[in-house]
């Protein structure tokens, strides 16, 4: 099908939306007016998330190659696919300039939501156009979309995480054994055919964005906060604390 601008537009909207709204929620505490400062560098955030729709755009075309194979072929492939987006992050993460910083594990989610954005726009455009006018199939690429968006932050924080605290390996591990959880709850989705059922479908992306949001959980109550100095922890909580004040 030709692919007209009212076509990439709608894709556009579908994958960066969701992106761009778990990234601002989970950045939003530590910034301007919660926070006496920014805590984090507008341009390493945004150049992040700029790199990841970059790689996006490859990790989606490296997709394509799951439905030309064999059942076996196509497990690997994913599973292949799976760890190079966490290598990547891992790479891109442990640079001079973001290795042992505090504010790394931002720019690791803003680095994942944006791969998740360009993964779910060149999907929809590559293999699933059909789909974006159909109540049914719009539900489901929207399920999908957000699946991408908060597996990926889940993913970057925690490699960015490591990078920020020198233990690099150890987070890449935890990362790699959530994307291979998450995406066996994916992967019937992913690998759907005409003959799957539509409730099947839905069943398949409700839990595995349960389960995605399980993790981050963990991630916007344990980790983002986790990654800050003390000195800066305690400033935030004196800070609270004097707004329930004032309040009161």
């Amino acid at each position: 099908m030709a692919v007209t601008q009212i076509d990439f537009g709608v894709a556009l909207i579908l994958g960066i939306a969701p992106a761009l709204g778990f990234l601002w929620w989970s950045i939003r505490r530590f910034d301007i007016p919660f926070t006496q400062y920014r805590l984090f560098d507008d341009r390493k955030l945004f150049g992040s998330f700029a790199v990841g729709m970059i790689f996006g755009v490859l990790v989606s075309y490296l997709r394509l190659l799951i439905g030309g194979v064999d059942f076996v072929s196509s497990i690997l492939i994913f599973l292949a696919i799976l760890l190079t987006e966490e290598l990547f992050k891992v790479v891109y993460l442990n640079r001079r300039g973001y290795r042992e910083r505090f504010d790394t594990t931002f720019y690791g989610l803003a680095l994942g939501v944006g791969s998740s954005s360009t993964a779910v726009v060149a999907t929809v455009v590559w293999t699933a156009l059909p789909q974006l006018y159909q109540v049914v199939g719009f539900m489901v690429l929207v399920l999908y979309s957000v699946n991408l968006a908060v597996i990926n932050a889940d993913t970057g924080a925690l490699i960015g995480f490591g990078a920020s605290r020198g233990d690099l390996w150890r987070s890449f591990e935890k990362a790699v054994g959530i994307r291979y959880a998450h995406g066996a709850l994916l992967f019937v989705f992913l690998a759907a055919g005409p003959y799957v059922p539509d409730v099947l479908v839905f069943v398949t992306l409700a839990t595995a964005l349960a389960f995605a949001l399980l993790v981050y959980h963990y991630v916007y109550t344990t980790v983002l906060p986790a990654t800050l100095p003390e000195e800066v922890q305690r400033e935030m909580r004196r800070e609270k604390r004097r707004a329930r004040g004032v309040k009161e």
